[in-house]
């Protein structure tokens, strides 16, 4: 059954007449009876019965009317919300998936921006691990619009854009003697670390490696889901984290924590804006995306 047919079936069904409903629609009387006649085969049903001159609805079409007027009200409200794009095309919900540190810092330090551009836009925002972000957006119908990940994305179905410079550092508690530590210390200290699927934590096993650094030798005493839990790990004396810089701004300014630097070891990397190839965005996804190297403004400094 098409929409067609439901409509030419209500229009029967509430005025208990073909030539009454062939008016409304604009339609010759046999093509309703054609309609009539599809629908009622197709559904292997009888709709109406012909009393002299009367249409009289069967049990099983006052059953599909309930359903057919639902369905005919969706198609309305869709249309309706469709035309409004062209009118306010900047409106709605843009629903984003963001892996911890553009979730929790990133996205929150551009809000104000994002409302003074989008003053009738809510944004949705749910942190996941960048592993899980780069999988929801490739899902089949992906339930969020954007992603921001920690990692660089290669995947044909997906576009990234470079938003943001970060660098991986070590932090101590305040109290630790010194401001800095020689590479071949790094096994020694008791670290914490973030899950496997983190970004960063690819991030960080990825340049040990380079630095000549087994992963597997450190002396890792816990495995956290966020850089906040490592930053109240570490302020509290429970060990050492490698966090992003980006993360702990204020906390060294309050002289809650301490950065120290590894002597021979520098951890640098990017945040990535990700979205579908294949799907047409809504107008104001598609502007959001334009717009990101002004919100992100130091998005092109140094290197990944």
């Amino acid at each position: 059954m098409d929409i067609k047919q439901l409509e030419v079936f209500a229009r029967v069904f509430e005025n208990q007449s073909f030539s009454k409903a062939a008016q409304q629609l604009g339609l010759s009387q046999p093509t309703v009876s054609t309609h009539i006649q599809h629908l009622e085969d197709v559904l292997g049903k009888k709709l109406f019965d012909r009393v002299g001159r009367k249409v009289i609805p069967t049990a099983e079409a006052r059953i599909l009317y309930r359903h057919a007027v639902e369905i005919l009200k969706k198609r309305e409200e869709a249309l309706a919300e469709l035309l409004s794009l062209d009118k306010k095309p900047h409106t709605g919900t843009v629903k984003i998936a963001a892996s911890n540190i553009p979730g929790d810092y990133l996205i929150p330090h551009v809000l104000r921006r994002l409302r003074d551009i989008f003053p009738e836009v809510t944004f949705i925002v749910e942190i996941f691990d960048s592993n899980k972000v780069i999988g929801i957006l490739k899902e089949q119908l992906p339930a969020f619009d954007i992603g921001f990940v920690g990692l660089e994305v290669k995947d044909p179905k997906l576009e990234a854009k470079k938003i943001h410079d970060d660098e991986i550092v070590l932090i101590a508690p305040p109290y630790h003697k010194g401001d800095s530590v020689n590479l071949e210390e790094l096994p020694k200290l008791p670290l914490i670390f973030r899950e496997a699927d983190s970004g960063t934590r690819r991030t960080v096993e990825e340049e040990l490696k380079k630095a000549g650094i087994d992963p597997r030798t450190l002396n890792v005493v816990a495995y956290l889901g966020s850089n906040t839990a490592i930053k109240e790990a570490v302020k509290r004396g429970a060990g050492y984290g490698l966090v992003s810089k980006y993360s702990v701004e204020d906390e060294v300014q309050c002289g809650k924590l301490k950065v120290l630097k590894v002597k021979g070891l520098s951890i640098k990397r990017c945040f990535f804006a990700v979205r579908r190839k294949d799907i047409t965005p809504l107008p104001v996804v598609r502007t959001l995306w334009e717009r990101l190297d002004k919100l992100f403004k130091n998005g092109k400094n140094g290197e990944c």
